[in-house]
């Protein structure tokens, strides 16, 4: 039963490649028209925002790229994290992190050749590096997170050493 709930943990890893691996097989005109309705919600709403100051801007041509990276960076920084947490499991969070860094970016490289293989589809090292910096987002919020806990555990002891000194 121990086995089973180790690996359980993989189950939410596998499902989120499965949507990764559904994204990246949509043929070309598919997938930028799901990126760019994404991308003229976002318009809709910074027009609303900011009204004057973008009029005249055609803020759908201007941000579709950055939203397209921005998804792809988003889509890898939940796998990593979903990885570690399944690593996370089964061995220290150092090593965890570091064998999921290392199955991000092997998961990256396979989806940019997977694409290759798509009509109207390209698989590129620079999305691989977008992929990348997604991971390195999610890493950099575990640490921080990760920080903070210390800090937080290390005062909490302080307090309990405080308090026990008082009782003596």
């Amino acid at each position: 039963m121990k086995i089973i709930r180790k690996y359980f943990w993989f189950v939410p890893s596998v499902l989120w490649m499965y949507l990764i691996y559904g994204f990246s097989d949509q043929v070309g005109e598919v997938s930028g028209g799901l990126s760019l309705t994404v991308t003229e919600k976002l318009a809709e709403i910074v027009h609303r925002l900011f009204g004057e100051r973008v009029a005249g801007m055609d803020l759908v041509e201007l941000m579709h790229p950055y939203v397209r990276k921005a998804a792809h960076m988003g889509e890898y920084a939940v796998l990593f994290i979903l990885l570690f947490l399944s690593f996370a499991a089964m061995m220290r969070a150092t090593r965890a992190m570091s064998v999921s860094i290392f199955a991000s970016f092997l998961y990256a490289c396979a989806d940019e050749y997977h694409q290759t293989m798509i009509a109207g589809r390209a698989g590129q090292w620079t999305d691989v590096c977008v992929d990348m910096t997604g991971v390195l987002a999610a890493v950099m919020v575990l640490l921080f997170i990760y920080a903070g806990w210390q800090g937080f555990d290390e005062r909490r002891r302080e307090r309990k050493m405080r308090g026990r000194g008082n009782s003596d």
